[in-house]
């Protein structure tokens, strides 16, 4: 995944001066960091210092949960032991795992499976391969094509309405890393508006979603962060966009990517033929109403290309995306051509 910045919005100096004398009497933007899922998170909301100890602990129990269920990187979660335990039987599954498997299945479908939850045979045959430093083997990635299909996954109900697993081949192994930071953010999203805090800035491992506004009335402006500079750890915005109660996704084959024998392979894969993408497209932002989704279609489009993304547009906006945008090298050298699908004008006209 790639990331997305908060972009500070520079004020004549009179509007500044009245932002610091409303901040001092009222609410102001409190924040708050940490590391997560390999990588890291942040927070941002309107409220006081008070707040603070009881946000934090509700963003810790969320992001413990979400790593209890979904990580890849320890035996015990939900995922692991499912994927420990092959079989066709029905297999319980909590109400969070079957959440985000059903919004999973659902952008499958929508995408014609370039997102596919059942990737997990590639997934694994790459990092072995980058680990290593070694070509794929072309019959490990043809077997492990055999087992992937999102269409051998189905969650169902058990009499008591509890929800199952069931999988029509033995050996499908789940992956859902492709949209677990942006459910973890809708999690969060919904907590904190339960619990009355209804303007915040929540980024999991870069995917972004925001609610409400500043305190001054402002939006939250974020920027698609430059490939060229995020390849080298810069964060210059592409693209921004005053996001409000939408979430921000991107996705990108340039930061771990493979060279074996001077061909570059990267992590982003068809599950359909177990290859790399043959466009040229090196990001892939989705503007959505929820992060799950907005995490899950950045992936998919990075497979899919500027013209199967057009053709299934239509069924993703079912979805609740509002806004895609590709971009991929323009024919001069260091420039980006930028594809727009619905995508916002920038504020202010960044």
């Amino acid at each position: 995944m790639s990331r997305a910045v908060d972009v500070a919005c520079l004020r004549p100096p009179a509007a500044l001066v009245v932002a610091l004398a409303l901040t001092a009497c009222g609410p102001s933007v409190q924040s708050f960091a940490g590391p997560t899922m390999g990588s890291t998170y942040q927070v941002k909301f309107v409220g006081h210092e008070r707040d603070l100890p009881a946000i934090r602990e509700l963003v810790a129990d969320e992001l413990a949960a979400f790593d209890a269920a979904f990580s890849q990187w320890r035996d015990d979660s939900e995922i692991a032991r499912l994927n420990a335990t092959p079989g066709t039987e029905p297999v319980a599954i909590s109400a969070r795992f079957a959440g985000v498997l059903r919004t999973a299945l659902e952008v499958a479908a929508a995408t014609d499976g370039a997102f596919d939850p059942t990737v997990k045979p590639l997934s694994d045959l790459y990092r072995a391969a980058k680990k290593q430093r070694a070509a794929l083997d072309p019959a490990a990635v043809a077997a492990a094509r055999q087992r992937i299909g999102f269409g051998r996954v189905t969650v169902t109900a058990a009499a008591d309405g509890s929800p199952l697993l069931v999988r029509q081949r033995g050996d499908v192994l789940l992956d859902l890393d492709g949209l677990v930071a942006g459910a973890a953010a809708d999690a969060i999203g919904a907590q904190l508006r339960a619990r009355g805090t209804d303007s915040f800035y929540l980024e999991i491992t870069g995917e972004v979603l925001c609610h409400g506004v500043k305190p001054d009335g402002e939006p939250w402006r974020i920027g698609v962060v430059d490939p060229a500079a995020d390849v080298v750890g810069g964060d210059a915005a592409l693209r921004v966009v005053a996001l409000r109660d939408r979430a921000l996704c991107t996705s990108g084959d340039y930061r771990n990517a493979l060279v074996v024998d001077g061909k570059v392979v990267h992590h982003v894969f068809d599950p359909r033929t177990g290859r790399n993408p043959t466009h040229s497209v090196v990001s892939a932002s989705v503007l959505a109403d929820s992060a799950a989704i907005a995490d899950a279609l950045g992936t998919a489009l990075m497979v899919m290309g500027d013209e199967a993304m057009r053709a299934a547009w239509p069924r993703m906006r079912r979805l609740g995306a509002v806004g895609a945008l590709l971009v991929t090298p323009a024919e001069e050298p260091g420039l980006w051509r930028q594809i727009e699908l619905d995508w916002p004008p920038s504020p202010h006209g960044d």
